[in-house]
């Protein structure tokens, strides 16, 4: 096959003029976040309430799923403010019934036929939620308290891709990191995944498409963007940290899932305080000789990768455009996460049946220490195959 004859620096693609993040206007109004609807969700995992939400940037729908059980439980005791929606929450106008409160998701509790009961309306937050940080001393009419305080919430801030996530795309981990990110949440019982309407790192899935096609050439991620005119990465984190202060969880502290300094400094820069950074290993990597993260994480963080399987499904998968993207995060974007040695790849031949193979995670066997080569891979097969046949 032919090499692509062209390198980024000598080579700019045409590209249709197209809405990006960098070709809207600089004159835009103060940012404001309205929640418009909110619904519970049940997951194999548990309940999460999804909001829907509006701003005043630009005409998409971002999402916020939060998981947050104390909401759910039948006893009003609890150690911590619920995570709501202040501007759901809020009275929308004067003499506005409970129906409408309710159909809109401003109850408490769970809506059942039987049970119905409208959250009481914060007479502070009869707006949208400002762009900028600043303190409540109440949440949607409920008290907050101090007592007990346990470890801050888990948020993913995640931007949308529809093949990743619809059809398993290997060519990136974003459906793996959104499955991730719904069973830690889960899990943890009190946390939010900020789902941004970002598709193809800022630049839309046309030109994503685009993008990919300039991979098949032989250019990565970055230098095809590059090539199509657009930057390595064009998303911008406001609405998220707009989403998390009207969500009542950006000043106190949030455990951030993310691998992306970028993203860690962006939304700092909102206004969200970020407390700890817990990484998000890809799965193919977790369990290979020096893969993951580039710091240990803290306890907590541990703790909570151990159990549960994924919403979607518990497997690994592996391709080589999946690796060399991974890498590429990691080389060129600065990610922070340790790449697999030699050892570990070694280990990914055989233990996972090759490239695309799909295994489960928990049926990984570690390789000897004297697997060096791949002639000694063919022979602990060969071995393998001779056990299981007796």
């Amino acid at each position: 096959m032919s090499e692509f004859p062209f390198s980024a620096p000598t080579l700019r693609v045409a590209t249709p003029a197209l809405e990006t993040p960098a070709a809207r206007p600089h004159h835009l109004p103060p940012l404001e976040v309205q929640c418009r609807v909110r619904t519970r969700i049940p997951t194999p995992h548990g309940h999460v309430f999804l909001h829907l939400y509006t701003n005043n940037h630009d005409d998409k729908e971002h999402m916020a799923f939060v998981a947050d059980h104390a909401q759910m439980a039948s006893t009003s005791r609890r150690l911590l403010p619920f995570i709501r929606s202040r501007s759901l929450d809020a009275r929308w106008h004067e003499g506005e019934s409970d129906e409408e409160r309710i159909v809109r998701g401003a109850y408490v509790g769970r809506l059942t036929a039987t049970t119905q009961v409208a959250s009481s309306p914060n007479p502070h937050t009869l707006q949208p939620a400002p762009a900028h940080p600043h303190r409540h001393s109440s949440h949607c009419g409920h008290a907050r308290t101090t007592e007990h305080p346990t470890d801050p919430p888990l948020v993913r801030i995640h931007s949308e891709c529809f093949t990743g996530e619809t059809i398993g795309s290997q060519r990136c981990d974003c459906g793996e990191q959104l499955d991730e990110a719904f069973r830690l949440i889960t899990l943890a019982g009190r946390g939010v995944i900020v789902y941004l309407r970002q598709e193809g790192r800022g630049i839309g899935l046309l030109e994503k498409m685009r993008a990919y096609n300039l991979q098949d050439l032989g250019h990565d991620t970055v230098t095809a963007n590059l090539m199509l005119g657009h930057g390595a990465d064009m998303r911008t984190y406001g609405i998220a940290g707009a989403i998390l202060r009207d969500l009542g969880v950006a000043q106190d502290g949030v455990r951030l899932l993310t691998n992306n300094p970028d993203k860690i400094k962006q939304i700092e820069g909102e206004g969200v305080t970020v407390a700890e950074r817990v990484p998000m290993v890809p799965r193919s990597w977790a369990r290979l000789p020096g893969g993951g993260d580039t710091n240990p994480p803290s306890w907590p963080a541990r703790s909570a990768r151990s159990p549960g399987v994924g919403m979607i499904g518990g497997s690994t998968t592996s391709s080589p455009e999946l690796e060399k993207y991974l890498r590429t995060k990691i080389e060129r974007m600065g990610h922070m996460l340790t790449a697999p040695d030699q050892q570990g790849m070694l280990q990914r031949v055989m233990g996972t049946g090759g490239t695309g193979a799909t295994t489960s995670p928990m049926m990984h066997s570690p390789l000897s220490a004297s697997v060096t080569s791949l002639a000694d891979v063919q022979a602990t097969r060969e071995s393998r195959g001779e056990e299981e046949a007796t």
